[in-house]
């Protein structure tokens, strides 16, 4: 979105925005008497509502409310083609925003004064945010300078339509599309029931260093896709855990004795070894204020959902899935018929590369 104009029956502009990206006109009064110009023409030569003009470059898209004494027409520009239907998405929200906010002031005879509709400033920040506008250019720059970052995808939350891609590799949207929703909804709900948290970020990790980050905003799934140079698939892959074909682990002794002993990170605070029907196996608690022991036989819905997505889309094994909420980050690390979950605060884990740390370290001291 390059440009925002709020203008009401009367011609007059009540609201305007511009992004860093935009043009950034000084005379946004004669570009708000053109576009109601242009509507004008639509509505009394033709008996409609124009709803979207094309130029050479710019599209624009046009909305009318007019349930109030004062009736509006929301205009929105931008010079990429793609996003279009995001921004009608976009533009109705800022419409409904915008009306609730001053139902008021436009439920009459407009007075001539519009420093009052600044407030509106705030609101739209919120919306931008909302539907992950905020970061699209910088993302699309950093995709086309051919670094780790390789894709990115924008998702409805719920039935996972696809609104947008920008991508310098393949991208399987049809199974993204699905599995993304998926993993996203149960970790949510796993969170929201469990530890009565919202979910603001998943991260997966195959063994060859793929990753998938999904943040989750309010109104958008925004899935971005890295590829890191470290390989570490074949000798993850040589662990005698993943030998082992049956669903139920054996010697679970065994296994804990190899996991007594090792030396963990300060950040973790909780670590629990569990089996693919959810059955705790050993636990150690660093500090009593991150006790999870109810909440970690849930994660393993979202391991098991993690997993299906690194078979499906990468056609190799999954090597971890982080989820940060509002306080607590779940760490999971796949080993095959069984799991290993740290819990640790989100202020200390929040970045790939210390999750990523924490997790590779494991691996070497148990190799």
């Amino acid at each position: 979105m390059d440009d925002l104009f709020i203008i009401n029956d009367s011609g007059q502009l009540l609201f305007s925005w511009h992004s860093e990206q935009g043009n950034g006109s000084t005379d946004d009064d004669l570009i708000s008497g053109f576009l109601t110009a242009i509507s004008s023409f639509a509505s009394i030569e033709r008996g409609e509502d124009i709803k979207s003009l094309q130029l050479m470059e710019t599209n624009i898209i046009f909305e009318r409310y007019s349930e109030y004494i004062q009736q509006l027409t929301f205009v929105i520009t931008s010079k990429n083609q793609e996003l279009i239907e995001l921004l009608h998405s976009i533009v109705h929200d800022i419409m409904e925003s915008f009306t609730k906010l001053f139902k008021e002031q436009l439920n009459r005879s407009f007075d001539g004064e519009v420093t009052k509709f600044k407030d509106f400033n705030k609101n739209l920040e919120k919306i931008i945010y909302s539907h992950g506008l905020d970061t699209l250019s910088d993302s699309v720059k950093q995709i086309d300078e051919g670094g780790i970052f390789k894709s990115l995808i924008f998702l409805e939350p719920k039935g996972g339509h696809v609104f947008y891609i920008h991508a310098k590799q393949f991208v399987n949207k049809e199974k993204l599309s699905f599995l993304i929703p998926l993993i996203a909804n149960s970790a949510q709900f796993l969170y929201y029931n469990k530890l009565n948290e919202n979910v603001n970020w998943i991260l997966l990790t195959t063994v060859r260093n793929e990753n998938i980050l999904i943040e989750i905003r309010s109104k958008i799934l925004l899935v971005k896709q890295y590829q890191l140079p470290n390989n570490f698939e074949k000798d993850f892959l040589a662990l005698d855990f993943f030998k082992s074909k049956d669903k139920y682990i054996k010697k679970p002794k065994k296994i804990t004795e190899k996991f007594e002993s090792l030396i963990w990170d300060s950040k973790i605070k909780q670590v629990y070894l569990v089996d693919l029907v959810g059955k705790i196996i050993y636990a150690k608690l660093f500090n009593e204020q991150y006790d999870c022991t109810d909440y970690i036989p849930e994660t393993i819905s979202a391991l098991t959902s993690s997993k299906k997505l690194s078979e499906e889309i990468y056609n190799r094994p999954l090597f971890n899935i982080s989820i940060g909420g509002e306080k607590i980050t779940t760490i999971c690390m796949n080993f095959n018929n069984f799991a290993l979950v740290m819990i640790g605060s989100v202020v200390d884990l929040n970045t790939f590369q210390k999750i990523q740390d924490i997790c590779f370290n494991i691996f070497l001291q148990i190799k």
